[in-house]
């Protein structure tokens, strides 16, 4: 008689002894882009499912809210399986800060954002891209105002909640503890620009763009030790720009300050300091110290 438990119990070791003999940087990105696609594809029937059925009765807002409630839970350690709570919780860095890291990383973060953004009109006027780099997935002038405001919160929600967990928190986690800070952002930032190449505008003209807007995220990530306040940046970031993807609102034009880059040199020199005071503080708070240490097999340190 075949003992049909033994052999999933088996066959589960195997499985597991061969994931832990990958790299440390496969399974990062693995695990990774899995909460990506399993986060915002949720959000996305949503979504659809709503504008087809009831456009003028956008309920997709509210269900994306509880969606993104009960996908955040579960990546900060609750749930099953209870052996890899600690570990979901320590790699997403989603801890709390005090209001003094809150001010200065929302402040150095969001000026080095504007900084980042400029780019896009940059190369948007002198980056070879295609015709219809820019043009909007989908037509929201046949929708209520309501309706377009709420895909727009739902689209920055979703963006800032699930990306940063996925890039900036497991991804950067489990690469930064390996092969160290440098090399995980710089690693991150590759991975995010790949992952955005289903967007007709992600030529390599906007590869320094994304690795950039990468990198920004990584260093607020690396100074607080919290994905929280590049959520709300990069929330509050999709939340304005998208808006113009779609025609909805106005870009900057033609205005040379922003096409040529001075405002991007502008908002990078500003946020030189800010970003200084921010480390300074991390420093005082001692925030690195803070670091969950996490007890990690022989194996996984492949």
């Amino acid at each position: 008689m075949i003992d049909e438990a033994g052999m999933t119990s088996r066959s589960s070791s195997r499985a597991k002894a061969v994931w832990q003999r990958l790299p440390v940087v496969v399974r990062a990105v693995v695990v990774g882009l899995l909460v990506l696609q399993i986060g915002g594809a949720v959000p996305g029937v949503l979504l659809v499912a709503s504008l087809n059925l009831s456009p003028e009765v956008p309920w997709f807002l509210p269900a994306t809210g509880v969606w993104l409630w009960l996908f955040w839970w579960y990546v900060n350690g609750r749930g099953w399986p209870a052996a890899t709570a600690r570990m979901r919780q320590t790699d997403l860095r989603g801890r709390s800060l005090s209001g003094r890291v809150w001010f200065w990383s929302l402040l150095a973060g969001a000026l080095g954002m504007v900084s980042v953004m400029g780019l896009v009109f940059v190369t948007s006027r002198f980056g070879n891209l295609p015709a219809r780099a820019f043009d909007a997935p989908f037509d929201v002038s046949t929708y209520p105002w309501w309706t377009v405001l709420s895909i727009f919160l739902s689209i920055a929600g979703t963006a800032g909640v699930v990306e940063e967990s996925a890039f900036r928190g497991y991804m950067l986690s489990a690469i930064a503890r390996r092969h160290g800070w440098i090399a995980g952002i710089a690693i991150v930032a590759v991975v995010f620009y790949i992952a955005h190449l289903s967007h007709a505008y992600a030529t390599v003209a906007f590869l320094p763009f994304f690795l950039v807007y990468s990198a920004l995220h990584g260093l607020l990530v690396y100074l607080t030790r919290s994905i929280l306040p590049s959520m709300i940046i990069h929330s509050v970031a999709d939340f304005i720009v998208v808006p113009m993807q779609f025609g909805v609102i106005a870009g900057p034009g033609e205005s040379m300050f922003v096409t040529h880059g001075g405002l991007s040199i502008a908002f990078a020199l500003a946020a030189i300091p800010a970003f200084w005071r921010l480390a300074a503080i991390a420093r005082e708070n001692n925030l690195a110290a803070e670091d969950v240490s996490v007890a990690v097999s022989p194996g996984s340190r492949s």
